[in-house]
């Protein structure tokens, strides 16, 4: 452990130093519009947000009818309390915490997927109140659903959950171009079996409040979970039947706590077909 030496501070050192930090603090503390509080968020409403847009265009989007097109529809909000603090202040634990509720089995739910074994492209945007809207009173926070097209959010009309009772659940199946890279949350639609992967199986590796267990270990445990799933829809006639994807320690921070599991869309196909 390194060390440094240590120099006592007199008293009036000692304020000054004070000072200086709370000063420090006010000075770079975000800097906040005043905004005209609006009413707290409702389930089943449309909104007509991008991919690209920030955390604060999500925030202030305004909402739109839901037969008309948009990109998310809210399944889910809640209030918080005073003591959560401006969000964008709060760390990635904290807010990990408040949006609990919001799982994959909670929007399946919501859609109607909820006796699928694959996962889709649908996924889930948190959304928090902007320093301005907290400031102005605004207490909550949301969850909507929203439809991947590759790295675009996909445009609908109508409500997702009668979209997805009248689609084929195949369309909505999570594929990746080609042999998938790095965690990523761009998602295609499944239409070349010679070229697309297909994932089959996102698996939990650990809890919000557990602390990274170290890159060997989760590589480890997801390879054995998507051995395991992969093998189910493959003929193994290919050096590697299956692939795997695992969370940094960077990426498990912020929430990515998943094991990623993929297989080549063709043996897919040829294992669940016919």
């Amino acid at each position: 452990m390194r060390t440094f030496p240590y120099f006592p501070l007199s008293r009036a050192a000692a304020l000054t130093a004070g000072l200086a930090l709370v000063v420090s603090t006010v000075i770079t503390a975000p800097a906040a519009r005043a905004v005209t509080p609006q009413a707290p968020p409702a389930t089943n409403t449309c909104y007509d947000y991008r991919s690209s847009s920030s955390e604060d265009q999500t925030a202030v989007a305004v909402a739109v009818a839901c037969e008309g097109e948009h990109t998310a529809q809210t399944f889910y909000t809640r209030s918080l309390p005073e003591s959560f603090g401006i969000p964008a202040l709060a760390g990635a634990k904290k807010r990990l915490k408040v949006a609990k509720p919001c799982t994959t089995d909670a929007m399946n739910a919501y859609l109607g997927l909820s006796e699928t074994t694959i996962p889709s492209r649908f996924q889930i945007v948190t959304v928090f109140p902007t320093a301005g809207q907290w400031n102005a009173g605004e207490r909550w926070m949301r969850c909507d659903v929203v439809l991947r097209g590759g790295k675009e959010f996909t445009r609908l009309s109508g409500g997702a959950p009668q979209l997805v009772a009248s689609t084929p659940r195949e369309q909505f199946h999570f594929c990746t171009p080609s042999v998938p890279g790095n965690r990523t949350k761009a998602a295609y639609p499944c239409t070349k079996p010679k070229k697309n992967w297909i994932m089959v199986a996102e698996r939990d590796l650990g809890a919000i409040g557990k602390k990274f267990p170290g890159t060997r270990s989760v590589e480890r445990k997801a390879k054995r979970i998507c051995q395991r799933v992969g093998n189910r829809y493959t003929e193994r006639k290919k050096f590697y039947p299956w692939w795997a994807i695992w969370p940094t320690r960077a990426g498990w921070k912020e929430g990515d706590r998943t094991a990623q599991c993929f297989v080549p869309y063709e043996q897919f196909v040829k294992t669940t077909t016919g």
